[in-house]
């Protein structure tokens, strides 16, 4: 069983790569709704983002509003996104810290959430 979800984290983790790499972007996390990260790539405190978009979302939902993405941006133009989505009921998040300037990132963030989701989904 802990083969099988330390292959899944690295299958995770290569779709992760990739999405920085096609989309020229710092980091990227998928972790839990607690905050907990499951797959990693990039350069950032991902632990740190995991939790602290954790906690966002928490608020968000106190103010009656289920967030599907928030954006922060910082002083110098760094964002960071994320995107929320589900795998068989359990709400997962995927964060990304991207440079100052235009990146598009919807579709690339799309195509990874939706490869992510068939990685995690139980078999039916």
């Amino acid at each position: 069983m802990a083969e099988t979800e330390n292959s899944r984290q690295k299958h995770i983790e290569a779709i992760l790569k990739a999405l920085l790499k096609q989309g020229g972007f710092f980091s990227a996390v998928v972790a839990s709704n607690e905050g907990l990260p499951l797959a990693t790539a990039g350069n950032a405190d991902t632990t740190l983002i995991a939790a602290v978009a954790a906690a966002i979302k928490r608020l968000a939902e106190r103010a009656q509003h289920a967030p599907a993405e928030i954006t922060s941006r910082s002083v110098s133009g760094e964002q960071i996104i994320i995107r929320y989505f589900s795998v068989d009921d359990e709400l997962l998040l995927l964060s990304l810290t991207i440079p100052a300037g235009r990146h598009p990132y919807r579709r690339l963030t799309h195509r990874a959430i939706r490869d992510i989701q068939k990685i995690l989904s139980k078999p039916s």
